[in-house]
């Protein structure tokens, strides 16, 4: 029986790191490990709005917030980047992890052949965490 072979993705809001287990006691090997090379940013403040007639002027708030808008784009990047490696690999599962709101925006925009083969998400920032060490945050879920 040939094993599966699992690519994960470990994310969160600034950092990105793509691992591969091959099989039972293979461990994970790291693939790719990235970082947001940008950041939105707005180059002047808020807009205003005039009220009505003989009312003041009021400043408008922004539909989304600078980290919001982040943490879409960034989102959409760590996936751009994750279905060219699962295009280029010969993976059978995909299990991603990164903190709640991270988590939300990849379940937003997965697509494809990576939502397919999506096995499992969690819900934990473990990007700092030693590829050795990492099995023992899926155990619950697969086999390394």
């Amino acid at each position: 029986m040939k094993p599966f072979k699992t690519l994960v993705l470990v994310a969160n809001e600034r950092e990105a790191r793509l691992l591969v287990n091959l099989g039972p006691g293979k461990g994970l090997r790291e693939v790719s490990h990235f970082q947001k090379t940008r950041e939105i940013e707005y180059a002047d403040g808020r807009g205003r709005d005039q009220g009505g007639p003989a009312a003041g002027r009021h400043a408008l708030e922004p539909t989304t917030s600078p980290r919001t808008q982040n943490r879409e784009s960034f989102a959409t990047d760590v996936l751009s980047v994750t279905a060219e490696v699962w295009a280029r690999g010969d993976y059978d599962r995909f299990v991603m992890t990164a903190p709640p709101q991270m988590l939300g925006e990849l379940r937003n925009r997965i697509e494809g052949p990576l939502e397919r083969a999506l096995a499992v998400d969690l819900n934990k920032d473990i990007v700092g965490v030693a590829a050795a060490d990492l099995p023992r945050h899926f155990e619950d879920v697969i086999v390394f």
